[in-house]
């Protein structure tokens, strides 16, 4: 499996589905089969209570998930259809650690973020990425990955982590990752474009242990 991170600098909005789904559907065109994970970094298990004014329209999967609309766009830039699993929660990840060391499977040791909710991410992404979602039934051989938010954030901190330890778990060689920044151009439409606020972004990437290949 291969795996491409999609993740996003300087401010939010700046059009990381649009490339993670642009993405994937140039890949496509090669003859490989593409599948799509969002993550949002948020504490709500899913999209479905959450107000549309605030965080927009809520996308419907056919098995019934409340999802984010990123994952329409995946849908219908693909030709795929992805369930509710392909949408990774802070909240839901959370709830699923908490499950499993409610069940006792954790053993009596102390949970912690690293490991445990890392490694969590880490497997949910693997087993995932597998499902199939076209109508070949085939495994993908590839899986993008969109990290909603920005770098620096401090609700996505943990799943930089988990990218971090997923690269080096898959290889180098079947990892990629693509980060998205916005360059304003002062003054508007005649003026110089504005790197530093994508230096400083890029820099952010790197102190998490990444290094952005696109």
């Amino acid at each position: 499996m291969k795996y491409i991170l999609v993740s996003g600098g300087v401010i939010s909005g700046v059009g990381k589905g649009i490339i993670a789904s642009s993405t994937g559907l140039l890949l496509k065109t090669r003859g490989l089969r593409v599948t799509s994970i969002k993550i949002d970094p948020y504490m709500n298990v899913d999209a479905g209570t959450m107000s549309p004014t605030e965080h927009g329209e809520v996308y419907v999967l056919d098995d019934g998930g409340e999802v984010d609309l990123d994952l329409g766009n995946y849908e219908r830039y693909l030709n795929i259809s992805l369930s509710h699993e392909h949408n990774i929660t802070t909240g839901k990840i959370y709830l699923h650690v908490i499950e499993r060391e409610r069940r006792g499977d954790y053993l009596g040791k102390t949970v912690q973020i690293v490991p445990h909710l890392t490694d969590a991410i880490q497997d949910w992404i693997e087993r995932v990425a597998k499902i199939p979602v076209d109508e070949s039934g085939e495994e993908p051989h590839v899986c993008i990955v969109e990290l909603g938010g920005t770098i620096g954030d401090v609700e996505s901190g943990v799943f930089f982590e988990a990218m971090r330890q997923l690269q080096r778990r898959a290889g180098k060689g079947n990892f990629l990752q693509i980060h998205v920044s916005y360059v304003p151009v002062i003054p508007p439409g005649s003026g110089e474009q504005k790197t530093k606020p994508t230096q400083r972004a890029i820099s952010d990437v790197r102190s998490a242990g990444l290094s952005p290949d696109l």
